[in-house]
């Protein structure tokens, strides 16, 4: 009984320590990516779905007749982008069926499919420009 729960520990033990190196290998590039400006596009798409999360600490948009393929259609905005975004009115300035011009990293990393919006305008207006989006996200990144 004593050398099966060592074996046990054991066992767990290493899938932890397995899981937070994997974990922080996805960070690490990550970061990497997202901090290469030559990543980054600007596209523009239909907004077909807009909210925030449960704790409004992201804003979410889906977008139908993208400019560009990618793998999903699901992009958001964080942190001092989304209270920059908010500042400049994008909760009334962009409504369902907008078309929208906006910045973004193609790949996304984890389980989600979701892309980080960097830069956004409307009809010409920037409700973020991409040099401060840009910033902003690689901080957020960083925590």
């Amino acid at each position: 009984m004593k050398i099966f729960l060592l074996k046990a520990i054991t066992i767990i033990t290493v899938a932890l320590v397995t899981l937070a190196l994997i974990c922080s290998c996805t960070s690490v590039k990550q970061i990497e990516y997202y901090s290469q400006k030559e990543n980054y596009i600007s596209t523009s798409g239909t907004v077909t779905h807009m909210s925030y999360n449960k704790d409004s600490t992201a804003l979410y948009l889906e977008f139908d007749e993208l400019s560009h393929t990618f793998d999903d259609s699901c992009f958001k905005i964080v942190g001092e982008n989304l209270k920059i975004v908010q500042a400049n009115g994008i909760d009334y300035k962009i409504n369902l069926g907008d078309r929208i011009d906006f910045i973004t990293a193609p790949r996304y990393f984890g389980d989600g499919y979701v892309m980080p919006i960097v830069a956004v305008s409307i009809n010409g207006e920037s409700l973020l420009d991409f040099d401060e989006g840009y910033e902003n996200l690689i901080i957020w990144l960083s925590k």
